[in-house]
């Protein structure tokens, strides 16, 4: 991909409706990374970001990522080779560090946790705020989505997604 041939270039988090410009910066880093991409052969994942590449003279193109994977309208996948390059695009555009975390609702089944990637339900998102909050986690709302600040684990998560769901804990601890 030519640099030159670049006029902006923006990225999206699935199921969000508004796109983040990048930085001039953060265009020429991409296209050094696209242009230095491994190919890894056909891929089927669960897309995480949109970016639309759109070129001077008015045409563009639009790729759908996973952790360091890229493909466009096949599922023939490049690798940038890092795991959280879309990521950190879309956090620094977003205003956050990489101290923060994507809250998803956990579940256990026998043993093992599970996280919904689902999108929140206004009341479930109402809860898990009020969790956060009475148990002074630091969380900030971007369009809809919760990140929280600082590590927790799966137990807790699991915890936490349990008394967003219970309506007596909630009318209890306000």
């Amino acid at each position: 991909m030519d640099k030159d041939n670049v006029e902006y270039v923006e990225i999206r988090k699935q199921f969000d409706t508004v796109s983040l410009p990048l930085t001039t910066d953060q265009v020429v880093d991409f296209i050094d990374n696209w242009n230095s991409s491994t190919p890894q052969g056909p891929y089927k994942y669960l897309q995480e970001y949109s970016l639309t590449i759109h070129f001077k003279g008015d045409s563009s193109l639009s790729y759908r990522t996973s952790s360091d994977l890229i493909k466009q309208r096949s599922d023939w996948a490049y690798s940038v080779g890092d795991k959280d390059y879309f990521k950190n695009i879309w956090f620094n555009q977003a205003g956050l560090t990489n101290k923060y975390f994507e809250y998803y609702p956990t579940y256990e089944k026998e043993g093992k946790f599970s996280k919904d990637r689902n999108p929140l339900d206004k009341k479930y998102y109402e809860g898990i705020k009020q969790v956060l909050t009475y148990y002074n986690h630091k969380w900030i709302d971007i369009k809809g989505q919760i990140f929280y600040e600082g590590k927790i684990d799966d137990e807790l998560l699991w915890n936490y997604t349990t008394k967003a769901n219970d309506s007596v804990w909630l009318s209890s601890h306000k």
